[in-house]
């Protein structure tokens, strides 16, 4: 059973969060306000510090570590049309202290007003940014539900450019199906705590604009090979609507022989993890996620 944090969590996304948009610029409007304005603390262990960059054009938030010894780039979530690094902070420090790493998270561009691949240009221009600072056996890239597959197709295009991968992915509860598929899309309509069909519906085109966009696996990682890509860790509750996503895009990197571990729950809701540390759950898989990025 989900612990009383949990499901205080669950009773507010439901609240704040789940809605059935009635059309495009409502669905926009209604996310950044529920999004971009989030309760979660920002708390900052010590040794860490918060600053900011800039690489050609790209802003962001950069958590510092003194002397270190590997680079995160953390991707936000909010379906390509919401969000800000700074929910983040939080979370992300975790990392930073944990692994003596410096973690950076893009304020990549968001749709409707820049649409594929705007979101996943940005990302390599920071992971650029990062190679000339660390080699790529020292950089994880990860994020949360459109930043999770926005990690997974960021990869993807750097393997088919042919440049250095990162030494592992991390895709909490990624959204990672542009083509708005039926299976838990719809049947976990009643049990996701977070989302609507409807919201998913209404916005994958607004950044995947056409169906050659939507079906490019640099937009929608299901879609991809992942031959030679790294190894991966990738969490979803099974009440999700994104719960297929997570599954397909395991079943593909195992079939290509990626190294692949899932955690998968019952009873959480989506992102549980970014709610560090306000749920046990949320403490005890991040803490999984520190020990999978540190053996690889």
């Amino acid at each position: 059973m989900a612990s009383l944090a949990a499901r205080a969590v669950k009773a507010y996304a439901r609240r704040v969060i789940k809605k059935v948009p009635r059309d495009r610029d409502h669905l926009v409007q209604h996310l950044r306000r529920a999004l971009n304005n989030s309760p979660l603390p920002n708390w900052l262990p010590p040794g860490v510090r918060r600053t900011q960059f800039a690489v050609e054009g790209v802003r962001g938030e950069w958590l510092r570590v003194n002397n270190p010894t590997q680079a995160i780039l953390y991707l936000h979530g909010g379906g390509y049309i919401a969000g800000v690094p700074t929910t983040y902070l939080t979370l992300c420090a975790r990392f930073a202290k944990a692994l003596q790493a410096d973690v950076y998270m893009p304020a990549y561009r968001l749709a409707p007003e820049h649409p594929f691949p705007a979101a996943l240009d940005d990302a390599l221009t920071v992971y650029r940014l990062l190679l000339k600072k660390y080699s790529a056996s020292k950089i994880t890239i990860m994020g949360d539900s459109a930043g999770g597959g926005l990690a997974l197709g960021t990869t993807l295009a750097l393997r088919d450019a042919g440049l250095p991968l990162p030494k592992c992915n991390l895709a909490y509860s990624p959204m990672a199906d542009l083509t708005a598929p039926h299976g838990s899309r719809n049947l976990n309509e009643l049990r996701d705590d977070m989302f609507t069909p409807e919201m998913y519906h209404v916005g994958i085109d607004l950044y995947g604009r056409t169906e050659v966009d939507r079906l490019n696996p640099h937009a929608s990682p299901v879609f991809g090979d992942f031959k030679g890509m790294p190894p991966l860790l990738v969490t979803v509750d099974r009440s999700e609507c994104l719960h297929d996503d997570s599954i397909k895009v395991v079943e593909r990197a195992r079939a290509a022989g990626v190294d692949v571990t899932l955690i998968e729950r019952d009873g959480l809701l989506h992102v549980w993890p970014i709610f560090y540390p306000l749920l046990p759950e949320a403490r005890k898989d991040v803490a999984e996620s520190v020990m999978f990025i540190d053996r690889h």
